[in-house]
């Protein structure tokens, strides 16, 4: 493990731009299992895996893994039973990194991997999946609520999603009321948002708040 990381979390909640975060990560990538998830005790993406696995009657069919990094989400879904996972991320890098990733069964964790900026329309076919991850994604710098709209796009009627928010991105960027507002407009169910620590460990010079994470779990309808 690399004793000395030379980029932290703190980098990854100073980025603004999409361009920003494809430098960040390419720079990472290679690091980035050692330097994020084993350094910081990082387990927000175990916990977006397991909301999703909790669900019952979960529709059968392939699971977008959204902002995939190096591919921990998927991991964990491959290994709790989901069979086709596919995921998108903004940066070639870390995608390069999740394409080496085996699952318990010794397959491929992932089925394809898309680069794609979340910003905008992404190249997928409406109604194509049967359920939405995503964990770190929605978060300082990175995604803000207006991208839910391509998710619930993607996603096939039923489908259940489990989309990990920062909590003080959640709070300051407008996602109650997105979300508010697709329930009252019929496009996702009332969802259960549960607060979760993303951490096993305080993270020096950030905010508590920061260190948690609001995981929306709903359906589209």
């Amino acid at each position: 493990m690399n004793e000395d990381p030379k980029i932290s979390l703190t980098d990854a909640y100073a980025v603004e731009t999409p361009d920003d975060s494809i430098q960040l990560y390419k720079e990472w990538a290679e690091t980035y299992d050692d330097d994020f998830i084993v350094a910081t005790g990082y387990v927000g993406y175990l916990k977006a895996a397991q909301f999703y696995l909790l669900q019952e009657n979960r529709p059968q069919g392939p699971v977008l893994d959204v902002g995939c990094g190096t591919g921990a989400v998927g991991i964990a879904l491959r290994n709790g039973g989901v069979a086709v996972v596919d995921g998108i991320d903004i940066s070639q890098a870390m995608l390069d990194q999740a394409r080496q990733k085996i699952a318990a069964d010794d397959a491929a964790v992932y089925r394809q991997l898309i680069q794609a900026d979340l910003t905008g329309t992404i190249a997928i076919e409406s109604n194509t999946y049967a359920g939405i991850v995503s964990a770190g994604t929605f978060t300082h710098g990175h995604l803000g609520p207006e991208s839910l709209d391509e998710l619930w796009r993607v996603a096939a009627p039923g489908a259940v999603c489990a989309i990990g928010i920062n909590a003080a991105h959640f709070d300051s960027q407008g996602f109650a009321e997105k979300i508010s507002n697709d329930v009252s407009n019929n496009v996702v169910s009332e969802p259960d948002i549960n607060i979760v620590d993303s951490f096993t460990r305080d993270q020096d010079g950030i905010d508590e708040h920061s260190l948690q994470a609001m995981i929306v779990v709903c359906r589209v309808l």
